[in-house]
């Protein structure tokens, strides 16, 4: 299993004035939008992953650290849980391929995302 990239993720309640203010500052624009079964949207800019809906959505996911990319989601899964690993939810498809979060032994909660082949293929990755 190899991790193809690792995106800190930051909550807001509106995803247009956040991205306005990532770009402002000289972030990128986004290269990377897309919608979750939840109701949130979210987008990637630069190295993070913006994460925008009402509280009581975002409210799930804020315990969610970091995004780690991998090249194959159920190796990484096997090796979290031979680690201590517990999976909190997933694996479960996404509209950008598959992905599952998990609470490492030592507390950090770590969502896991397989990108699908197109999605691979539009970021160049």
């Amino acid at each position: 299993m190899g991790t193809l990239a690792t995106f800190a993720r930051v909550y807001v309640s509106d995803l247009e004035p956040a991205l306005g203010l990532f770009t402002d500052a000289g972030a990128p624009e986004p290269r990377l939008r897309f919608s979750h079964a939840s109701g949130l949207e979210l987008a990637l800019v630069g190295d993070v992953l913006v994460l925008a809906g009402p509280e009581e959505v975002l409210a799930g996911f804020r315990e969610t650290q970091v995004t780690s990319v991998v090249d194959d989601l159920d190796v990484a899964l096997d090796r979290a849980r031979g680690l201590g690993a517990e999976v909190l939810r997933g694996p479960a498809a996404q509209e950008t391929g598959r992905n599952a979060t998990v609470r490492m032994p030592f507390g950090a909660v770590v969502e896991y995302v397989e990108w699908s082949a197109e999605v691979r293929a539009r970021l160049g990755v």
